[in-house]
């Protein structure tokens, strides 16, 4: 449940006072279908976005000289984990438009989540590191763009984590609460 807003109320305290209930107003929220709708069409646009890159953009760059040749391939790599999130999170936003957000299947899907993003960090920071050794002859660009797709994935991977562990503990109270009624 919302709670309600008061700023129209008078400076009395009491939004309860019977001078004060006509203008105390519920704050509109989105509905879970249409939350979970802009949840998947943003999943989606992720997805055909990843897809550009790793089979258009990475490949005509590696062809031109931009990128160092396999760099493209390793950059398809680091991006295989986020097909997981990719699923996960759909599944994840479907449950939402049911209207099942707090359950231990979301938990656990927060939690694949976070270790997919784990994985594809630790995948751009090998990259990182022999970027940064110019082990393999990279240009700035390269170390730039792998520095921004590590850090990403390491601040993705611990909010998955932070939410994964707010989930559970609501999904706990949620359970302890059905319990109770």
């Amino acid at each position: 449940m919302r709670p309600l807003e008061d700023s129209n109320a008078s400076g009395d305290g009491d939004t309860m006072h019977p001078s004060n209930i006509e203008r105390v107003k519920r704050k509109p929220h989105m509905s879970h279908h249409t939350l979970a709708t802009l949840l998947e069409v943003t999943d989606a646009f992720a997805v055909a976005i990843c897809l550009v890159i790793a089979l258009l953009i990475l490949p005509a760059a590696e062809s031109v000289g931009d990128l160092k040749h396999g760099a493209a391939l390793f950059a398809a790599i680091g991006m295989l984990p986020l097909a997981v999130v990719a699923i996960c999170a759909w599944r994840l936003f479907s449950a939402i438009g049911r209207e099942e957000t707090f359950t231990d299947n979301n938990v656990h899907r927060l939690r694949m989540i976070g270790s997919a993003f784990g994985v594809s960090a630790a995948i751009w920071l090998v990259e990182l590191v022999l970027a940064a050794f110019n082990l393999n002859r990279t240009r700035g660009r390269t170390i730039l763009g792998t520095g921004v797709a590590f850090v990403f994935c390491v601040v993705l991977a611990v909010v998955s984590a932070a939410l994964a562990s707010l989930t559970a503990a609501a999904t706990e109270l949620k359970t302890e609460n059905d319990l109770v009624i």
